[in-house]
C-alpha cells in the first residue's frame, strides 16, 4: 500500500472511531429521542443543526444504527439503543451496511451535485435488504447546489417506503425554507466549559490545559472540532497567524512575504481565523473583558487595534469575511487564494486609522 493511500486509510479509521464513540453532551438529546421514537414516532425526516464539534454526525450515526437495528422492536419501549450485536450493527460498525446512505460532498469545499441526490433517489427507490426501513445522511447541507437542492425537496415532498432521512447544517439560514419546513429540527448545543474541558482531557492526555482551553476557544465551543484542531497541528498555525498579523499591521514585513505565508494554509482556515480576530476586536471595543475574546493573552495587542480601528471599515471587512466563508463551506468560493489574501490584507491595513504599535506584544499559548 502506498504511503498516502496508508494516510487515507487511517484517516478514514479515525473518523469511524469518532463516528462510534459516545458523545455525552448529548446524551439528554438522545433521550428524547428514544422517547419520540416509541411514542409518536421520529419523523420521516429531520434537521440536525448545530455548531461544528457539537457532535451532529456522531448522533446521526447512532440514530441510523438504532433505526436499523434487527434487535429494535418499535412497538415497545424496552430498547433505548442498538444492541451492537445483531448483523446490522456489525455491518454498520464496518462501515458497509446495505440500507444505510451517505450523500455528501466528494471533498472539503466541494458542492454536493445532483447526481449524488439522484444515487440518493435511487437508493431509496429499492425496498431494505437487511433492516426493517432504509436511513440516509445528508452532511453538509449547505453544500448542497440548487438543482441538489431541488431534487431532495422533491424527495422530501414525497418518501418512499419506511425511510429516514437525517440531513445536517451548522446554521438555519442557509437551509432553503421550503426544506426547513418540511423536516423537524434537532438542536445541538455545545456543553458546558468545564464538561468540553474534561472530555478534551481525557481523550488528550499529554495536552497543557492552556492549550485545550485555546482550542476550545477558537473553535466556537465544539470539543469535536476543538480535539481535531489540535491533533492536526493548528494550535502551531494559530500562533503562526497572531505573528503574522502582528507584523503586517506594524509595517514590518512586506504584502508579498505576507501573502505568501499565509497562502500555505488552507483558505477557510485563514477566512475563518480573520473573522475571529475582527469579532475579538469588535468585543474589546464594546467594553468586553478579555476573558471573552478568543485570544485573551494576546489582549494588550488587540487592544492596540482597538485604540486605532474604524469601526465602520472593519465591519465592512468583517461582513465580506463571513461572505467569503459561507460560499467557501458551499462549495461556491472558487478564488485565487493569493490575490484574494493580498487584497484581504490591504482592507486590514486600511481599517485603522493610524499604524498599530510596531511594538508586537510576544505570542503566548
Amino acid at each position: 500500500m502506498a504511503v498516502d493511500e496508508a494516510e487515507l486509510a487511517q484517516q478514514g479509521k479515525d473518523a469511524r472511531q469518532v463516528l462510534l464513540q459516545d458523545i455525552p453532551w448529548n446524551q439528554e438529546l438522545w433521550n428524547d429521542l428514544i422517547k419520540r421514537y416509541h411514542g409518536a414516532g421520529l419523523p420521516h425526516a429531520s434537521l440536525l443543526l448545530g455548531n461544528e464539534g457539537t457532535g451532529r454526525r456522531p448522533l446521526a450515526f447512532k440514530m441510523a444504527k438504532f433505526l436499523l437495528c434487527q434487535a429494535v422492536d418499535k412497538k415497545t419501549a424496552k430498547n433505548n439503543d442498538s444492541c451492537n450485536q445483531c448483523h446490522s450493527c456489525k455491518l454498520m460498525n464496518a462501515g458497509s451496511h446495505p440500507d444505510y446512505f451517505i450523500c455528501d460532498h466528494e471533498a472539503k469545499g466541494k458542492q454536493i451535485k445532483i447526481d449524488t441526490v439522484r444515487k440518493l433517489n435511487d437508493f431509496l427507490s429499492k425496498t431494505p435488504q437487511i433492516s426493517a426501513c432504509q436511513v440516509v445522511q445528508v452532511y453538509p447541507l449547505e453544500a448542497m447546489n440548487p438543482n441538489a437542492s431541488n431534487a431532495l425537496l422533491k424527495t422530501l415532498e414525497e418518501p418512499s417506503g419506511e425511510s429516514y432521512l437525517l440531513l445536517m447544517a451548522e446554521r438555519l439560514g442557509t437551509v432553503l425554507p421550503t426544506i426547513r419546513s418540511r423536516t423537524q429540527r434537532i438542536n445541538l448545543q455545545p456543553p458546558k466549559t468545564e464538561q468540553a474541558l474534561a472530555w478534551l482531557t481525557q481523550r488528550l492526555p499529554n495536552a497543557s490545559a492552556e492549550d485545550l482551553a485555546l482550542a476550545l476557544r477558537q473553535c466556537g465551543g465544539g470539543p469535536l472540532k476543538a480535539e481535531r484542531w489540535l491533533r492536526e497541528g493548528l494550535l502551531e498555525q494559530d500562533a503562526t497567524y497572531i505573528t503574522l498579523m502582528q507584523k503586517w499591521l506594524s509595517g514590518q514585513q512586506q504584502l508579498q512575504d505576507i501573502s505568501k505565508a499565509l497562502s500555505k494554509y488552507e483558505l477557510s482556515d485563514t477566512i475563518n481565523w480573520w473573522t475571529g480576530l475582527s469579532l475579538d476586536i469588535m468585543k474589546l471595543g464594546m467594553g468586553a473583558d478579555a476573558t471573552q475574546i478568543s485570544h485573551p493573552q494576546q489582549s494588550e495587542w488587540i487592544g492596540q487595534l482597538v485604540a486605532t480601528v474604524s469601526k465602520l471599515k472593519l465591519l465592512t471587512l468583517q461582513n465580506k469575511l463571513q461572505e467569503i466563508a459561507g460560499r467557501l463551506a458551499s462549495g461556491q468560493g472558487n478564488y485565487n487564494a493569493s490575490l484574494l489574501i493580498e487584497s484581504l490584507l490591504l482592507d486590514w491595513q486600511q481599517s485603522f486609522t493610524q499604524t498599530p504599535s510596531t511594538q508586537t506584544s510576544s505570542t503566548q499559548r
